[in-house]
């Protein structure tokens, strides 16, 4: 993707966009405002230059005028205001004049200004100067008698060069400041968006690894805004993406080795069947090892399909009473267990303890617990169901005497194909999925399962559930 494309580019450019429109308002806002200040204040000067001055002139227009005199009171003015100072009579004519060498002594000045103030206003503009090669500001104020009556007027110039310098100088200031900024905030905002962007890109790498196969990825940010939560979730997805893979990988080859070990067994049984002459009797036991596989067979398929349903199945709940799910669930066993030289014990109790529940996946749940302990319980043992509350929870317990667990099996043994001992789980018929079927209906019930167990003293598999409130 071309860099003008990325974020890190559109961030940066917004972000110079934004300080370049605020410069500009400011820039021409300020400059606008300096420029009417100094031309405001330029004028005022003259006009109270002028002021003042016509109070001194007043008394000179009236009889003979001295032009000579009046020429050296405007140089005196012209000294103290910075400014030229030309001295009209009513009739129009120059007669004072601070600038004494080709001056306008004695000449008629027809200027706008001037007939302006000849009728009593003040008057100001400013023009290009051909003398002295720039702009000037010009006002012409009126020179009255104290009846009112129009004697004279006081012609003030002054250059514009001073003012139009200082507005460069500030036009030049501006401009740096602007630049300035920009640099700034463009440096800032390329580190602020490689902050931005940064994870982003780790993240788009992580992903395209994901994609590739690789998929143990891990994202290192800190910061806890919304970036560095969005890598928190990443990593957490990375992680549980890992691990269902690896399961899902495990898993399948767990049930193409749990498979394969029965079809290998009904081949051979077959192969046998065909290529060699047996007598009935081995015929007879060669059909009924190649039912018992094909039981195995089914048996493995029923219960991966039962998992599947549980995984994905929405269900209804409905209030199930333990005591006599429980109840019904032993006399159904009793006569397994009676013919396997088990003792089938219950406590449960008289008060009713009730669930929401499902009532065929609880009853399953209890049949596969009690299969395990008709399993795994040699004759001339028991096992003992019972029932009871704590706090919010309904806890059911199945208790064998059996041979117990080894406490390194412990944590596993409700995971998919787990067998502690292989060669007797087979011998039993077990598809090594019964406590795993358990475990996952238990939990979509937000329930808990857990087995406390010891070698040669029997095992306790607890399965609790949250208790409906009476």
């Amino acid at each position: 993707m071309p860099r003008f494309y990325s974020i890190r580019f559109r961030l940066t450019a917004v972000f110079l966009a934004i300080i370049l429109a605020v410069m500009l308002i400011i820039s021409l806002f300020l400059y606008s405002t300096l420029e009417r200040y100094h031309m405001n204040n330029l004028l005022e000067h003259l006009q109270r230059t002028g002021f003042l001055a016509s109070e001194f002139l007043v008394g000179h227009l009236r009889g003979q005028i001295d032009t000579v005199r009046l020429s050296s009171l405007a140089e005196n003015i012209s000294r103290q205001a910075g400014a030229r100072v030309v001295f009209i009579d009513d009739q129009g004519t120059v007669v004072g004049d601070s600038v004494r060498v080709g001056g306008l002594l004695n000449q008629t000045l027809e200027h706008e200004d001037v007939n302006t103030a000849l009728v009593g206003e003040v008057s100001s503009s400013v023009t290009y100067s051909e003398r002295i090669g720039h702009q000037i500001k010009q006002m012409a104020i009126p020179v009255k008698e104290e009846n009112g009556d129009i004697i004279g007027v006081i012609f003030l110039s002054t250059s514009l060069e001073d003012v139009y310098q200082t507005l460069a100088d500030i036009r030049l200031f501006l401009f740096l400041s602007t630049v300035l900024a920009m640099a700034i905030v463009g440096g800032g905002s390329v580190a602020l968006a490689r902050r931005f962007t940064g994870p982003l890109e780790e993240l788009t790498n992580a992903a395209r690894k994901m994609s590739e196969g690789n998929l143990d990825q891990h994202i290192e940010f800190t910061s806890g805004d919304e970036i560095g939560r969005l890598a928190d979730q990443f990593n957490v997805m990375a992680k549980r993406l890992n691990y269902y893979t690896n399961n899902l990988k495990k898993f399948a080859a767990d049930v193409a080795h749990e498979v394969r070990t029965p079809l290998t067994t009904m081949s051979l049984l077959t192969k046998a069947l065909k290529e060699h002459d047996m007598d009935p009797q081995q015929q007879k036991e060669f059909v009924e090892d190649l039912d018992n596989e094909l039981d195995r067979l089914v048996q493995l398929v029923n219960d991966l399909l039962e998992l599947s349903k549980l995984e994905k199945n929405q269900v209804e709940y409905e209030e199930v009473t333990m005591n006599f799910l429980l109840r019904d669930m032993i006399r159904e066993h009793k006569y397994r267990f009676s013919q396997a030289g088990l003792d089938l014990i219950d406590f449960i109790p008289d008060e009713m303890l009730k669930v929401s529940a499902v009532s065929m996946q609880l009853r399953q749940v209890v049949s596969n617990l009690l299969d395990n302990a008709l399993n795994y319980t040699p004759a001339g043992g028991s096992v003992t169901v019972s029932l009871f509350q704590e706090g919010d929870e309904v806890i059911t317990k199945i208790e064998d005497t059996g041979s117990g667990i080894p406490k390194e099996d412990q944590s596993f043994i409700f995971e998919r194909f787990y067998r502690v001992d292989k060669a007797r789980s087979r011998e039993v018929g077990g598809t090594g999925l019964g406590l795993a079927i358990v475990s996952e209906i238990v939990a979509k019930h937000n329930g808990r399962v857990w087995v406390e167990s010891e070698e040669g003293r029997g095992s306790s598999f607890y399965f609790a559930l949250p208790a409906v409130k009476n």
